[in-house]
Order: structure tokens, then C-alpha cells, then sequence
């Protein structure tokens, strides 16, 4: 995988981001080369990728639940990144509405 083609403004593509490397887990394309070589560290330590996977089969599960019982309006705080299968993406029906959140300075995408 090669790092995007721009790099935004105020980022160090050097330097391994947490939500970057948390986008490499889930297979996105936002991520640079320190991001994939520190994931791949964690990796090697334990079942860092396989976590982060549940965790979006989780929310995923979660997010048809509550819709189902009526709930049509989610919010999403700290998205950071828009992560392969987030929130917004897992709602069930276009009826629902998601309004995400993020403070991240270090991932302005």
C-alpha cells in the first residue's frame, strides 16, 4: 500500500497516529507508512486487528438494534478518521440520520 497521494496540512506522515493505524486495522485507505509499520508492531503482539474488527461488528450490531426499536437519530463522538464500516455507515435504513464528531487536529480528513 503506498501513502495517499497529499498529505494534508499540520500532518507528519512520519509519525504513527492512532486513528491512522486504527484505519490500516480495519483495511482503509487513510493511513501512511509509520502508521502501517507501527500496527504491524502491535500486531505482532497480540490480536490488535481482530479486536478492532469485533469492535466494528459490535457497533454495527448495535446500530441495527436500537434502530430497530425506533431509534432513527445517532451521534458519533470522537470519530476521527471516516473508518472503513463506522457508525454512519452500519445505519439500516436511510431514514436514520448520524451526526459525527471529532476534536482529532491530527487527522482533518
Amino acid at each position: 500500500m503506498t501513502n495517499p497521494p497529499r498529505v494534508p496540512k499540520g500532518i507528519n506522515p512520519h509519525i504513527p497516529n492512532a486513528a491512522r493505524m486504527y484505519d490500516y486495522y480495519l483495511g482503509g485507505k487513510d493511513n501512511f507508512a509509520a502508521d502501517r509499520a507501527a500496527a504491524e508492531k502491535i500486531m505482532a503482539l497480540g490480536p490488535s486487528r481482530e479486536i478492532c474488527l469485533a469492535n466494528r461488528r459490535f457497533l454495527g450490531r448495535a446500530v441495527r438494534q436500537v434502530a430497530g426499536l425506533g431509534i432513527d437519530q445517532f451521534i458519533d463522538l470522537g470519530t476521527g478518521l471516516p473508518n472503513q464500516n463506522n457508525g454512519a455507515r452500519g445505519r439500516p435504513a436511510r431514514s436514520t440520520r448520524t451526526r459525527t464528531s471529532s476534536t482529532s487536529t491530527t487527522t482533518p480528513w
